[in-house]
């Protein structure tokens, strides 16, 4: 099974809320239930789909001071530092970039002393010195889902959605008094 279309539209679903159900998808793309589960599934053995994660507002549980971190390490060292690095509590995001800095993080602690004596207690002994340390001062848009549909895919998403919603329901149809081979061609054309 390939990631068409359909498979990037679960995909976008789930990414707005990994807690949507297995009807709401069906409802939102006109599929049975068992194409949907089968498709997820798929992706779960694939590796597609990851896992799925609560995301959390970081000031309301304590966290008030985050920052992106970049620095220089040794290439012969990087892989060492950055599995070390994955143990210090507060680092969230590790990168391996490209650059003079070619390490880079998100960190988040309490405040700017923790975060503070995390650099210097915790980092800094892992070999990691030559540091460039932004401050998040507001964080704009922190979780986004990725963009895996091209334009013509979300064009033809929303026409499709457009139609299903001018469709006229049976009930309508039933009390209009159009005979019953009137009302399937009505509807069969908005399927078209």
């Amino acid at each position: 099974m390939e990631i068409d279309r359909l498979n990037k539209r679960i995909l976008q679903l789930l990414q707005r809320d990994g807690r949507i159900t297995y009807k709401d998808i069906t409802k939102e793309m006109d599929r049975a239930e068992s194409t949907v589960r089968e498709r997820i599934s798929f992706m779960e053995e694939q590796g597609i789909i990851e896992g799925y994660t609560a995301i959390i507002n970081k000031p309301r549980v304590g966290l008030n001071c985050s920052a992106i971190v970049y620095a220089r390490v040794q290439p012969t060292q990087f892989d060492e530092i950055a599995n070390k690095l994955k143990l210090v509590n507060g680092v969230l995001q590790i990168y391996h970039t490209s650059g003079e800095k070619n390490l880079s993080f998100f960190i988040t602690a309490t405040d700017y002393d923790e975060l503070n004596k995390i650099i210097k207690n915790k980092i800094t002994p892992l070999g990691i010195n030559d540091m460039d340390i932004s401050i998040i001062m507001k964080a704009i848009r922190e979780i986004a889902e990725v963009n895996i549909l091209s334009v013509d895919e979300k064009e033809a998403i929303v026409q499709a959605r457009n139609k299903r919603e001018m469709m006229p329901a049976p009930a309508q149809l039933k009390s209009s008094g159009m005979r019953v081979g009137e009302a399937l061609g009505v509807m069969y054309g908005h399927y078209k």
